[in-house]
């Protein structure tokens, strides 16, 4: 765990919110000199507490779909868990992947521009793995939202992104886009000196692109474990529609302060993918029953696991940008 003072949560919120934020206009918002805010930040991300600098870039907008993949393993060691690991680390396909303990061993994201180059990435996996796999599901992910301002009891930002039509990238706006999506701290001068632009051509693209919000804005990955809390994800399955209750759930699972994440799927075993932090059993304990008695007449916990590690941070797959 790291310890965090007033100053430290002032600066994550600044982060959390535009971690493109200049260091001069962060330290004046938190009253600490340039200085200090910088050797603070890099405290936090020597610490581990800060993982990755990101962009939140518009999937829609680039036309792209995304799918969960839960995995049940077998005949597995640490050898054959490293295989897999390496092997969806490498792929230009796979967002996010995460080790888990429960039924769904290993889940992670697929990013991906059509359903066929999607149908040829799973049957090489499956073939690649087939005797490592004893089950496995596919979900079609319908949308996100994720909340990490609830780690430290800040107010939630809202980070929709607006669609309006589609957009085509042309050569230089995609790799302004794969170097922002690597490391959202990326300065100008340095983006400028790999695309072969002035730094001043570099900001005029980037302005167009938060513009036409196929740039929705740029924050921060942190580390739950760091803060001292165990990451659930729970299945949720709707067994009787009822619009009015519904309706109930997504302002449930934003305004409650353990639920950090949620995935609504389409089409799928379950309908809703939820990950709660809490910091120990009877917090996860609490959190299911109070759940249970809004909801149980409607939604089903269809089951429960533990992330044990994150394995990457949630970035868009190399493969968007070639």
């Amino acid at each position: 765990m790291i310890k965090l003072d007033a100053y430290d949560k002032k600066i994550l919120k600044e982060l959390l919110d535009n971690c493109r934020e200049s260091l001069g206009v962060i330290s004046k918002r938190v009253k600490l000199s340039r200085e200090n805010v910088d050797y603070r930040i890099k405290r936090m991300i020597g610490a581990g507490l800060i993982r990755s600098f990101n962009t939140i870039i518009n999937e829609e907008k680039l036309r792209l779909s995304r799918y969960g993949i839960f995995l049940e393993l077998i005949n597995l060691n640490e050898i054959n868990e490293k295989k897999v690991l390496e092997h969806l680390k490498e792929s230009k396909y796979v967002s996010w992947a995460s080790i888990n303990a429960g039924k769904w061993s290993l889940v992670f994201d697929v990013l991906i521009k059509n359903k066929e180059e999607f149908d040829n990435f799973m049957k090489k996996f499956l073939s690649k793995f087939h005797n490592l796999i004893g089950d496995y599901a596919i979900l079609n992910v319908e949308q996100i939202n994720y909340y990490p301002e609830k780690m430290l009891n800040l107010s939630v930002r809202n980070r929709t992104i607006k669609t309006i039509d589609r957009i085509n990238l042309d050569e230089i706006d995609s790799r302004i886009l794969s170097i922002l999506n690597d490391d959202a701290w990326s300065n100008y001068v340095k983006i400028a000196e790999k695309v072969g632009l002035t730094a001043n051509a570099i900001n005029n693209r980037v302005k167009n692109l938060e513009r036409k919000n196929v740039i929705g804005g740029y924050t921060i990955s942190l580390d739950w474990k760091k803060l001292g809390f165990e990451l659930y994800g729970l299945q949720l399955k709707i067994i009787k529609f009822d619009e009015e209750t519904l309706e109930k759930l997504i302002p449930y699972l934003s305004g409650h302060n353990n639920v950090i994440v949620y995935y609504k799927y389409f089409g799928g075993s379950w309908d809703y993918d939820i990950g709660i932090v809490v910091k120990n059993s009877e917090e996860l304990r609490k959190f299911i029953n109070n759940f249970r008695e809004v909801f149980s007449d409607f939604i089903k916990i269809s089951d429960v696991s533990i992330i044990l590690s994150e394995e990457t941070d949630y970035k868009l797959p190399r493969g968007i940008f070639e």
